[in-house]
């Protein structure tokens, strides 16, 4: 089921999809092939920034990859749904601000009222070590529009 944003509420196995859980698959879609799956989207986005692209969303990381002449599997991994992206694209931008020229999230009042620690989720989900230049995307979109 779909809500007024189109945004799936509904896991396939039926269990609600709350932003806490939202940001879990999106974690777990990292963690699957930590790091280079996430270093790959990264290294996209900032690809397309750096050949003119004006905004990158959703369904243009398939073209991406497929012009930077990745191999079609992992052309594949990049189709993602709504609840994926509107996570990857606040993490992308508290890793890298710069990408704040071309990433532009919607607010979400359930993703970013505060109370989802998203880098705390990060270190416990996917590895500790990871280094996010800014606490939140907020902060990452005001530093990044602001270079």
């Amino acid at each position: 089921m779909r809500n007024a944003d189109g945004i799936e509420t509904a896991l396939y196995d039926g269990v609600p999809m709350t932003p806490e859980r939202r940001v879990e698959h999106a974690l777990a879609w990292i963690a699957g092939d930590y790091p280079r799956k996430w270093l790959r989207l990264v290294n996209l986005c900032e690809e397309a920034a750096r050949s003119g692209w004006p905004r990158i969303r959703r369904g243009d990381l398939y073209v991406l990859a497929s012009q930077q002449g990745l191999d079609i599997t992992l052309c594949r991994e990049f189709r993602m749904d709504n609840n994926l992206w509107s996570v990857l694209s606040r993490y992308l931008l508290m890793f890298r601000p710069s990408l704040a020229a071309v990433i532009f999230p919607k607010t979400t009042k359930a993703l970013d009222d505060g109370s989802i620690d998203f880098e705390a989720l990060w270190h416990d989900q996917v590895a500790r070590n990871t280094f996010f230049r800014a606490p939140t995307w907020e902060a990452a979109a005001k530093r990044g529009r602001s270079v």
